[in-house]
């Protein structure tokens, strides 16, 4: 996991940020929506485990809304951390760097080749969380 430091010092003038500033607090900030992904993963299992919900699991499952929308406003700042990127000279990062704790395969492919490598349909046993 990343580190919870998120680099409150401003760095530069006031309307500009270092990209490892930048990159360290939209860490953060997946972090803390990891976390509480995996709080709503819990729920959902022990769903599935008994078929009922109670008061506190129904509300904690309710935060999915606001973890959408905080995973769509990082993809946000991500594409404009795109645009920007074409007028600061197009910064280049090693891949075996970017992805050297990246364990998820289609994460890896898409990364390193621009696409998701086709995976047949696993149909029949599989496994919740």
């Amino acid at each position: 996991m990343m580190s919870k430091e998120t680099g409150v010092q401003p760095v530069g003038g006031a309307d500009t940020i270092r990209t490892s500033v930048l990159m360290k607090r939209l860490g953060g900030i997946l972090d803390d929506v990891c976390s509480r992904l995996a709080d709503v993963q819990a729920v959902v299992s022990d769903y599935v485990g008994t078929g009922q919900l109670d008061h506190n699991q129904m509300e904690r499952l309710q935060s999915l809304d606001a973890l959408t929308q905080e995973v769509e406003a990082v993809r946000t700042v991500l594409e404009q951390v795109e645009h920007a990127a074409l007028e600061t000279g197009n910064p280049c990062y090693g891949l075996g760097v970017v992805l050297d704790r990246v364990r998820l395969s289609q994460i890896r492919d898409m990364l390193s080749h621009g696409q998701i490598v086709a995976r047949q349909e696993e149909r029949g046993n599989f496994t919740l969380f």
